[in-house]
């Protein structure tokens, strides 16, 4: 069985307030980092996740890609894994939003082309 993993479980996880909810939360992505559970992070939380960290908590954007990076690469992480990191490693260098980085990385990866009228697209 695969999981579905929501964005408040790696919220609770990354930001550790709510104590009745880190302690599930850092139970979860143990079993996920020694692979004892199959998870998937999907790329609508994975933006979620990035948006709520960054505009509410205030986080460092730099801070926030490199832990979220690092949730992805765990053993037990499933999906296109190279597709996240991809889009974060583009966050992280372009000043876009995530949907347009998510855009840019799948047209990379997978040869796709753009259709839009944000010039935003333009950057990657």
């Amino acid at each position: 069985m695969v999981y579905l993993i929501d964005t408040n479980i790696i919220i609770r996880f990354l930001v550790g307030n709510h104590q009745e909810h880190l302690e599930v939360a850092i139970d979860i992505f143990t079993k996920i980092e020694n692979a004892q559970i199959k998870a998937e992070i999907l790329d609508s939380v994975l933006m979620e996740a990035y948006f709520v960290l960054v505009k509410f908590y205030k986080l460092p954007k730099k801070e926030v890609i490199e832990d979220l990076k690092k949730l992805i690469a765990l053993k037990g992480i499933t999906g296109d894994k190279i597709l996240l990191l991809e889009t974060l490693n583009i966050l992280i260098n372009k000043n876009i939003d995530f949907v347009d980085a998510l855009i840019c990385a799948k047209a990379k990866l997978y040869g796709y082309e753009k259709l839009s009228f944000d010039n935003d697209l333009k950057k990657c």
